[in-house]
């Protein structure tokens, strides 16, 4: 088949927000990135990818409860069904079938660990040369096609469509508050090992304050997400704000934690710039105590933004009714 036309990966460091804001509008749903990173959760989503020792790895802003997402998409106002299992052969095989017909009737998909691992839109397929198109970051330099034998390197195959739309009304609101004190908290996420939400933070700090080795480019990577992830959310609530008289004062002074926390990771963008990282300031001692006392600044914000939140949640939840 060819690819399906006017359809674009959104401008998002989050890259499953990407697609997803791309779907939408192609769909004819158009909602501003931070109302679709607030109602998802993306916007408070953090995790300090950790393995074997080292701290701030590539993979955690992609480590989230992604079976939660069929559930927390549709408050965009699209239902979406989810496929996902082991890349073996036999589940690939059912996996490009799936993808196969719901592409065949126009539908695009999002996708995970197509040219890198990250979340992309497929939006087609060629069966001759036996793989999908794709849009992802990586698409403008190596071109669309992702051979099916080499898709999912990880392991892990991740497919999500949409399938109608659904009505949203304000009390998808009350949902996102209480996904985002889920997330801020730290309570909700796949149960690795890996730090989360605020306590994640801290421990970035703890990592930096002492030997541990921290991956450069994952550390200015993981910033960056961060960063854009809480600039959103402050918007976010800012709207909710305004739409919710009753819960104004707490939305209000959850949306300043977050303004405040940005402006606490700022300096660490120009420190660990992406993606050079700052080349070796992350070995530095000086710089890296002064990015832990930060860090820990940001995620006292995140437990402020955290209990406002939750104070928040009953008094929204009566205002929606």
């Amino acid at each position: 088949m060819g690819r399906i036309a006017g359809i674009e990966l959104a401008p998002n460091w989050t890259s499953a927000a990407a697609a997803l804001e791309g779907i939408l509008r192609h769909a004819g749903i158009d909602l501003p990135r931070h109302a679709v990173m607030g109602l998802t959760g993306h916007a408070f989503h953090f995790c300090l990818g950790t393995r074997e020792g080292v701290v701030a790895l590539p993979s955690g802003p992609a480590s989230f409860d992604r079976a939660a997402m069929v559930e927390r998409y549709a408050r965009t106002g699209l239902r979406f069904e989810r496929f996902a299992g082991p890349a073996d052969a036999a589940t690939k095989e059912r996996a490009v079938a799936w993808a196969g017909e719901r592409l065949d009737a126009g539908v695009p998909l999002i996708g995970w660990d197509l040219h890198l691992h990250e979340f992309g839109i497929i939006d087609g397929y060629d069966r001759a040369r036996g793989g999908f198109f794709v849009q992802d970051i990586l698409t403008e330099q190596v071109g669309p096609f992702v051979a099916w034998e080499a898709w999912a390197p990880l392991g892990e195959i991740e497919l999500w469509a949409p399938v109608e739309p659904v009505e949203a009304g304000p009390e998808v609101v009350v949902e996102a508050l209480r996904t985002a004190a889920a997330l801020l908290g730290g309570d909700e996420g796949p149960a690795d090992g890996q730090p989360r939400g605020a306590a994640g933070v801290e421990a970035w700090a703890e990592a930096l304050e002492g030997t541990a080795e921290v991956d450069r480019a994952g550390n200015a990577y993981t910033l960056a997400v961060l960063a854009a992830a809480r600039a959103d959310g402050a918007s976010f609530l800012r709207d909710l704000a305004a739409a919710f008289p009753g819960a104004a004062e707490p939305l209000a002074e959850a949306a300043r934690a977050l303004e405040e926390e940005t402006k606490a990771l700022s300096p660490l963008i120009t420190l660990f710039p992406f993606p050079s990282g700052g080349h070796g300031n992350v070995q530095v001692p000086g710089l890296r105590r002064a990015a832990a006392m930060a860090l820990r600044r940001a995620a006292r914000y995140e437990r402020e933004c955290l209990a406002t939140i939750e104070a928040a949640i009953p008094l929204a939840e009566r205002e929606a009714g």
